[in-house]
């Protein structure tokens, strides 16, 4: 580093604050190692490799002393040198609020910029089920929404989404903030795994909301819903949170308007706005009855041809125990059995026989059973043991414990 570039970063003294320094490093992984009160913190970035440090940097406090903007400057320069960061790029880091911005506004007919505080409620616990399906089709887009919440999901809804405020001057509008905590150190050394997850469950939420729109404009052109789409990929549960956000409202519009924070992804549009007009509006139920209704004729028709297929399975001879693996088509509980003590439900899962493939029936304990929700729900194939036998059109499996959960816990992981 020359001594111009050096001059250039201590230029950035009278910009930055030793907080808004701190607060930088603090979203980017670093610890603080010790503090000595309104004169300096010492910061450091662990090591991947062993225990201790990487990197290890001081952080003037003072700023008093005369020497201040020169240890300031210190600083700058070295975290320009770790992340790779000129002057202005480094500035704009530390400025960056780490959040992408949603904004919600409801235009009403009326132009009225109130609405009751029962509406009011609707409009968030609408708008939170709608970033509470992104965050879980982030994890698995084929999922529709329902099922059991995934630990990450859980920790971004309560951790990383943050009520910013109401804004009332020509419409309701509510703004919410969308937590990044992005560590640019391993951005710049390629050690992260491609896109963040708040910045993929903001991502979802657009696309969601961009299908969504396009289906109700199809519905009031008397167009088949998915058309213009390469494949329909919102999930039911999105639509009905839409639904129960604006039911309540006599609204002309609704705009969603995003803004993504910068230098988080090599993306060029990171402001975007999706309106929905009166029109679309007025067909959001209509989709939510739909999707529904084609969703169940689908699983029926995937379940009934996998039934078909079960029949051509030739059953083994031998009556010892079999491990079978593949995915889980389905999950459901058969109420006459629900007074039985540890009766949890039963699983549909896809199996590969000697060349012969077809689903088989397998009864879980309730303890088998939510794990096996949660298998279906992230996609992931499972394990079982125990023997077969044929009742009626269909194959099942029966056994003690026949689900492998430990084999299970560690996909999850």
């Amino acid at each position: 580093m020359n001594g111009s570039t050096r001059d250039r970063f201590r230029a950035l003294v009278p910009a930055v604050t030793p907080l808004a320094v701190a607060r930088f490093m603090a979203g980017q992984g670093w610890e603080l190692e010790k503090r000595r009160e309104g004169v300096r913190e010492i910061w450091r970035y662990p090591s991947d490799e062993s225990p201790g440090y990487r990197y290890r940097v001081m952080l003037p406090l003072a700023e008093d002393y005369e020497d201040y903007g020169e240890r300031l400057g210190d600083t700058l320069i070295a975290l320009g040198r770790i992340y790779d960061l000129d002057p202005w790029g480094l500035l704009g880091s530390i400025e960056a609020p780490g959040v992408d911005i949603i904004s919600i506004q409801l235009n009403k007919n009326d132009g009225d910029p109130t609405v009751a505080l029962i509406q009011a409620k609707s409009v968030v616990d609408g708008f939170y089920g709608l970033l509470e399906n992104a965050a879980v089709r982030a994890r698995n887009p084929n999922s529709t929404g329902g099922g059991r919440r995934a630990k990450q999901v859980t920790r971004y809804l309560s951790d990383s989404v943050h009520f910013s405020r109401f804004a009332s001057e020509e419409a309701l509008s509510l703004v919410v903030m969308s937590q990044l905590y992005v560590d640019r150190l391993k951005v710049v050394s390629g050690d992260n795994e491609g896109v963040p997850y708040p910045r993929q469950v903001v991502r979802t939420l657009i696309r969601d909301l961009a299908s969504m729109r396009t289906m109700t404009g199809n519905l009031q052109e008397e167009m088949p819903v998915s058309s213009g789409l390469r494949e329909v990929t919102v999930g039911t549960a999105s639509v009905k949170s839409l639904a129960s956000m604006i039911d309540s409202l006599d609204l002309r519009s609704i705009d969603f308007s995003f803004q993504l924070a910068a230098g988080y992804e090599d993306v060029e549009d990171r402001d975007i706005t999706l309106s929905f007009q009166r029109g679309d509006l007025e067909r959001i139920a209509d989709l939510e009855q739909v999707l529904s209704s084609t969703r169940r004729r689908w699983q029926s028709a995937r379940l009934e041809a996998a039934h078909r297929r079960s029949l051509e399975i030739t059953m083994p001879e031998q009556t010892e125990e079999l491990i079978l693996h593949g995915p889980v088509q389905g999950i459901f509980r058969n109420p006459d059995e629900m007074p039985e003590v540890n009766v949890g439900g039963v699983m549909v899962m896809s199996i590969d026989l000697g060349g012969s493939k077809g689903t088989v029936h397998v009864r879980l304990n309730e303890r088998e059973y939510l794990y096996a929700i949660e298998a279906h729900r992230r996609n992931i194939a499972v394990t079982v043991r125990g023997r077969l036998a044929r009742a009626g059109n269909v194959v099942e499996l029966h056994g003690d414990s026949v689900l492998d959960v430990e084999e299970l816990t560690r996909s999850m992981e």
